[in-house]
């Protein structure tokens, strides 16, 4: 009841902000305030099978059911340097399945923060508060919240920008994924995230340079991971477009059951070729992609060679991957329990991932249609009896379909089907997601 009320009240004061608006347009503005409302309703209807263990036979992961997102949005602007942004989400992913974003239609604060900008006449601007952080493809940072399902993914915390040039900058921050018990009852549990991103787009070379140095601790299991990278990408007039980012990771993965903090070393790779070409009104993007990231080379050392995800988890390699991560079949090939404390996150590690796709382009209808050819890089050093000692995890395809209706609505099709290789037993079977969208943005 009490969050039935709640989501009235959000939308009750959307009116009168709304009104507010308009007066600040009309040039009735007080003290040069001026607020922004908007949105979105997005409705999906999935039908999953067999994605948390590739078994027909187990129905804990044959799931039909409808997810329903709303969120709601104000931005206040109230001086040329000075503005607050809030986001309020809220799910309906199911009923009495347990609590928090992704069930039970929780209301929760998905963003919320302070802009100053050219802070103290300066360069820089500085950003406090929830926010989400985006960069490149998301290979290593885009997600903060990659245990609960792409509902969101923001983190808590503060972010420097210096504007060195017009096409330079430099991000700094700190931030939060996972705060935890404040109180150090049993020693410290917080993951914390910091460090530098540069971008930058050098004439010479062409095209956007970006590098980062980045930090990540998990208190709970003694992680403190760096992490040095770089991409590099452009789209040029001729058609051709890339992308290429590599990184390295050193210093204490995790504290082993052995009690034993293991040395990490891991690297990892992404690079992307593509081709765009305009042919009487259709329009395609044929491309090409490989990624790797590292497995540990023997179980038995004190060096650990797997990659560790950082925040580079849910949204990079489609819906139905995350998903097998999450759970069983990742268990069997690619996951590496104790490196991570939290509960849910899709910590791609130990895996290939080499693809062939097109982008097309027909009228207002846009898709992308790909296949990529899963391995594992290290299968000689998983232990777990399930797994066979063979490098094919298996075959997966995608579709994405996004037809807009209008500049406000827009419908989307997505099917994802992973055919499970020799590294799995042979009772396993194909998993399949699919899904229809309706979004409405306002």
């Amino acid at each position: 009841m009490r969050k039935g009320v709640l989501v009235f009240l959000m939308l009750l004061l959307a009116v009168p902000v709304y009104a507010v608006q308009m007066t600040v347009a009309e040039g009735d503005a007080a003290n040069g305030i001026k607020l922004d409302l908007g949105g979105d309703i997005r409705l999906r209807g999935y039908d999953f099978t067999n994605f948390w263990n590739f078994e027909n036979d187990n129905d804990g992961d044959n799931w039909n059911t409808f997810r329903l997102r709303t969120r709601l949005y104000t931005r206040a602007t109230l001086t040329d340097n000075v503005a607050g942004y809030v986001r309020i989400s809220n799910q309906t992913y199911g009923e009495g399945v347990g609590v928090g974003q992704n069930t039970d239609e929780n209301v929760f604060v998905d963003n919320a923060y302070i802009d100053m900008n050219n802070f103290f006449g300066m360069p820089l601007d500085l950003r406090v508060g929830r926010q989400d952080m985006m960069y490149g493809t998301g290979f290593v940072l885009f997600d903060g919240e990659s245990d609960v399902a792409s509902t969101a993914i923001y983190f808590d915390g503060i972010k420097l920008t210096w504007r060195i040039t017009d096409t330079a900058k430099l991000d700094t921050f700190y931030m939060k994924d996972e705060e935890n018990n404040r109180a150090d009852i049993n020693g410290d549990d917080d993951i914390n995230l910091m460090g530098g991103y540069f971008t930058g787009h050098c004439p010479v070379i062409g095209g956007q340079q970006e590098v980062y140095l980045l930090n990540r601790t998990d208190e709970g299991n003694d992680k403190d991971i760096w992490m040095g990278g770089f991409r590099l990408s452009n789209k040029m007039e001729c058609g051709l477009n890339y992308s290429a980012e590599a990184a390295y990771q050193w210093g204490d993965a995790y504290r082993n059951a052995a009690g034993n903090i293991l040395d990490q070393d891991a690297l990892g790779y992404k690079l992307e070729v593509g081709y765009a070409l305009d042919m009487d009104g259709v329009k395609l993007r044929p491309f090409i992609g490989y990624a790797s990231m590292s497995g540990d080379e023997d179980a038995d050392d004190d060096d650990f060679e797997g990659w560790d995800v950082f925040y580079g988890g849910w949204p990079q390699f489609g819906d139905l991957l995350a998903w097998v991560f999450v759970n069983g079949p990742a268990q069997y090939s690619t996951a590496y329990a104790g490196t991570s404390t939290v509960v849910g996150e899709a910590n791609y590690s130990n895996l290939n991932l080499a693809t062939v796709g097109t982008d097309i382009c027909v009228g207002k209808v846009k898709a992308t249609v790909s296949y990529t050819q899963l391995t594992i890089d290290e299968e000689d050093a998983m232990t777990n009896a399930n797994f066979e000692s063979d490098d094919d995890y298996g075959d997966y395809y995608q579709l994405m379909m996004t037809y807009p209706y209008n500049k406000y609505l827009s419908f989307s099709l997505y099917v994802g089907a992973i055919d499970p290789g020799d590294a799995f037993p042979d009772s396993c079977d194909m998993a399949h997601e699919i899904f229809w969208e309706t979004n409405l943005k306002f």
